[in-house]
């Protein structure tokens, strides 16, 4: 989009990318500051820097930084690049980890592993690259996790990372020279995209498969040859398709496509209601909490525990409390946390406590690991399992209810259902920008936008709870 696009159809960049875009730079700057350098070549001007690059190769520089490099229609910029008496290994420096996950899953995120591939495959062209294809990357914390680019990328994927980039590649030449096409898709990624609004007005002319609420890019290539959108998926008969427990569409399964089929007729259908699969019975107690945390992922940091409490079904008895990190210390941190941990557990004994999908929990058992004074990881898997503890999207949402919408998202439903919130443009990304503006500032109309945020997302949850109890049942 960015080489064939038309330019004024592009979004602004979101200020939470030019966050990304800061923080990454004074993060590159700080580790830099720490390694053993002896060329730096940033002070360079962009035009002179591959001279200077290839000057300091020349003389087998140890260490090399903000170098650039061309071979063909190939440019790449590496933060480091580092002589092994043989050739130069590159690096890069990351604000994030090393790892998709969990870090002791150690599964390498696919995006720092081609960006390191086409390193290396520059320094090949140029003969001087050291032979054994093993790059690195310098993670947040400042450790060093080497990207093995022959080996395969998983147990059951067994395509080389090396093979994976090489293919990539191919494919990006063949759409920049439109030997092939390149189509969108929505998917969680659009958000931060400058494309975002064009792309999805060309997927809504068209009817695209992947605005059916998690049919995403693979399954949508699988099904289009055969069902081209959106309108035909609806008119068709899924039965057709299904060959004992499986369909004709490798890897999706028969539950799978009946399930994207409602979800077709329901888009596809004028003035179409959302309904509930099966009866769902939620614990009534005297009360309900609805809790939502925001956390800077950039920093493991979480900054704020919202808390939205109400009589039963009473909405305008609702009350919010926040426990709110003072600062980006550890010890603002658990301070929140210890104010969250003890409210939550109290109203536990006497409330019904609702929050949306897994990212709660997870974040809870990572903060007991690092303030076990406050509370240990089984304390956090005992609070979760009890009774009165719903997980919306996973136990209900995603297992009972069908929506007219392109996604099942706290915001997308909510808002069907009437709800807005008091912000423009919410996002959780909007408010770790938001957060680290208030950090720099100590502006207070900044901290009150990320408090009224938050506590609109947990009023969208009630309403969300409130309105799937009147939805009606469709077997």
């Amino acid at each position: 989009m960015d080489e064939v696009g038309v330019a004024n159809e592009r979004d602004e960049t979101s200020p939470f990318v030019e966050l990304l875009w800061e923080q990454g730079l004074v993060h590159e700057n700080a580790i830099g500051d720490a390694l053993p350098i002896t060329a730096n070549l940033k002070s360079i001007a962009l035009a002179d820097r591959e001279q200077g690059t290839l000057a300091a190769m020349a003389r087998h520089e140890p260490l090399i930084y903000g170098g650039r490099l061309t071979s063909g229609d190939l440019i790449g910029e590496p933060d480091l690049m580092e002589w092994n008496g043989v050739g130069y290994t590159p690096g890069d420096i990351k604000s994030g980890s090393g790892f998709e996950g969990d870090e002791n899953d150690g599964k390498f995120k696919k995006h720092y592993a081609f960006q390191l591939a086409h390193y290396v495959f520059i320094l090949e062209q140029l003969a001087l690259a050291q032979p054994d294809r093993a790059p690195y990357i310098i993670d947040r914390h400042g450790n060093r996790v080497s990207y093995q680019l022959m080996e395969p990328q998983g147990v059951r994927n067994t395509t080389t990372w090396w093979d994976a980039y090489h293919e990539a590649l191919a494919e990006i030449r063949a759409i920049l020279t439109q030997k092939k096409e390149s189509k969108p898709a929505l998917s969680s990624v659009c958000g931060l995209c400058h494309w975002r609004s064009s792309c999805k007005k060309s997927l809504e002319s068209e009817g695209d498969l992947t605005l059916i609420a998690e049919l995403g890019r693979s399954s949508r290539d699988k099904i289009s040859g055969v069902i081209p959108s959106i309108q035909a998926f609806a008119d068709s008969d899924p039965n057709k398709y299904v060959q004992g427990s499986k369909t004709v569409f490798s890897g999706i399964g028969p539950g799978s496509l009946f399930k994207f089929h409602s979800r077709a007729q329901l888009l596809s259908t004028p003035g179409a209601a959302p309904y509930l699969k099966q009866a769902i019975t939620l614990p009534v107690n005297r009360n309900e909490v609805f809790f939502d945390i925001e956390a800077d992922p950039m920093h493991d940091f979480v900054y704020l525990h919202g808390f939205v409490a109400r009589e039963h079904g009473r909405r305008e008895t609702a009350t919010f409390v926040a426990h709110f990190a003072a600062g980006i210390e550890d010890a603002h941190e658990e301070e929140a946390f210890r104010g969250a941990w003890i409210y939550l557990t109290a109203r536990a004994t006497d409330s019904t406590i609702y929050y949306y999908s897994k990212y709660e929990r997870t974040e809870y058992k990572k903060l007991a690991s690092k303030y076990p004074g406050v509370c240990s990881v089984r304390d956090v898997e005992d609070l979760f399992a009890l009774p009165v503890m719903i997980d919306l999207y996973y136990n209900v949402i995603k297992s009972s209810t069908e929506w007219p919408l392109y996604d099942q998202s706290i915001k997308s439903i909510a808002k069907y259902l009437g709800f807005q919130w008091r912000d423009a443009n919410p996002s959780g990304a909007a408010s770790i920008e938001w957060y680290n503006r208030w950090i720099e500032t100590n502006d207070g109309s900044i901290k009150q936008r990320i408090l009224d945020y938050n506590e609109d997302d947990c009023l969208a949850t009630g309403v969300v709870v409130d309105g799937i109890q009147s939805l009606p049942i469709k077997i």
